[in-house]
């Protein structure tokens, strides 16, 4: 039976937390919500928040599935959101996260 990984309510959760976080900071104006909605995600697939400029996609490092937000144009960090961590990286420095934690 082949599944594709599926990103649970709490990551989205966490992504949206960290997004207002990073728009909050840069002074982007907040999103305005008129009701609440649950999506069920899957490698691939994509989300984003206009009021921020964020992208979200879902995706699957080493079987382990992600969620990984950035920017479309002038990205200072991406954040990638894992089952059991979140880590924060500048932009072309991969290698040490600027902030790490747990959801």
């Amino acid at each position: 039976m082949n599944r594709s990984p599926r990103i649970s309510l709490p990551m989205l959760c966490a992504a949206a937390v960290v997004a207002f976080a990073v728009g909050s900071t840069t002074g982007l104006p907040g999103a305005h919500a008129s009701a609440t909605r649950v999506y069920t995600l899957r490698a691939g697939d994509k989300i984003k928040v206009p009021a921020i400029q964020q992208v979200c996609t879902v995706t699957a490092e080493g079987g382990i599935p992600e969620l990984f937000c950035a920017r479309q144009r002038n990205a200072r960090h991406q954040v990638t959101l894992f089952r059991d961590s979140i880590l924060v990286w500048k932009v072309g420095n991969p290698d040490q996260p600027a902030w790490a934690g747990k959801p």
